[in-house]
């Protein structure tokens, strides 16, 4: 990961992260909490694109005209997509009446919409977890290297399978967590970055919002 300063603040951390093994654009953050979120959801196997503040809203319904951009859209490899709040828990009773008020007016526009605290993003350590796996997704690897290793995988593979067996018939740790990082096979959000984790070579069923929500613990409704 490489990350650029776009500007100083003496109370947010304001910069970019380039994934550029999952994404052909930085993504830019204006907090430590923001900047964490992305990790998280970079790791997430069902995530297409992630794009900072995507657009700016006319919020109606309040006691005067207001003007509201979001922090996040993310876009699935389902087609779907989601427009992503990311704010501590400690403002959540704060901002409760503005953040339903943009619930419906994107529920009325047909988007979906959550928030996303800092309470799920560091919730069992996933934003530390993924972190480490982000490590491993800027190692380099030639295709032809990729694809043999995913050939492998899928031949002795009957689902899923230990980061231990697999090594134990010649694969790379570090090529098959690259390629856990890229999307190519993938690991629960319970994962633990070792050799005992259970790798999965299937492609996530089922409808890819609601799987995201799981990533960050959040309960379907």
């Amino acid at each position: 990961m490489t990350r650029k300063i776009v500007k100083r603040s003496p109370h947010r951390e304001v910069g970019v992260i380039n994934a550029a093994w999952l994404l052909d654009h930085s993504v830019e953050h204006e907090s430590h909490l923001e900047r964490r979120f992305v990790i998280a959801a970079l790791a997430c196997p069902v995530v297409k694109d992630i794009v900072h503040q995507p657009v700016t809203l006319s919020l109606p319904g309040g006691e005067k005209p207001e003007r509201y951009t979001p922090d996040f859209k993310i876009a699935f490899n389902d087609g779907d997509s989601v427009i992503v709040e990311v704010k501590p828990e400690v403002f959540l009773k704060k901002h409760e009446e503005k953040l339903k008020r943009v619930e419906r007016l994107l529920h009325a526009d047909g988007q979906r919409y959550l928030v996303i605290t800092d309470k799920l993003i560091d919730g069992q350590a996933l934003a530390t977890r993924a972190l480490l796996l982000m490590r491993y997704g800027r190692l380099r690897f030639t295709d032809e290297e990729a694809l043999e290793c995913l050939q492998t995988m899928r031949r002795v593979c009957e689902g899923d399978t230990s980061i231990k067996a697999l090594v134990s018939q010649g694969l790379s740790e570090p090529l098959i967590w690259n390629l856990v990082a890229r999307h190519q096979c993938r690991v629960p959000a319970d994962f633990s970055v070792d050799a005992d984790q259970r790798v999965f070579i299937d492609p996530v069923k089922g409808d890819h919002h609601d799987y995201f929500k799981s990533w960050f613990g959040i309960e379907a409704r």
